[in-house]
């Protein structure tokens, strides 16, 4: 059984934002669900790795600070579509799991 601990949405552009704090019989964790169009996608973080998390979108948010301002010519919903001929960064095998990752550093 899962007991909300903290629950907040935001809408940004065209996507709702859900992040839930929650805690079952094996711990706490962050679930973040994105819905755009009626469409979710969900990751679960453990709380454990929050602060790591947050330590990366710190970083994220500076790097990106630093770049020169996006403009686009189109506006639309293309931005966010997935290109399946793309590879991702990791192939299916190379990539690390996410308890391998927080794992690491404990």
């Amino acid at each position: 059984m899962e007991e909300q601990l903290f629950s907040e949405k935001t809408q940004i552009e065209r996507k709702l934002f859900y992040f839930d704090l929650k805690q079952n019989p094996r711990g706490r964790f962050l679930k973040i669900t994105e819905d755009v169009r009626g469409r979710r996608d969900t990751i679960i973080i453990p709380s454990t790795g929050l602060a790591e998390i947050k330590e990366i979108l710190e970083r994220v948010l500076e790097a990106e600070g630093e770049l020169e301002p996006f403009s686009d010519e189109e506006e639309g919903d293309e931005f966010y579509e997935e290109d399946d001929d793309e590879e991702d960064e990791f192939d299916d095998e190379e990539a690390p799991s996410f308890a391998e990752v927080f794992n690491k550093k404990n």
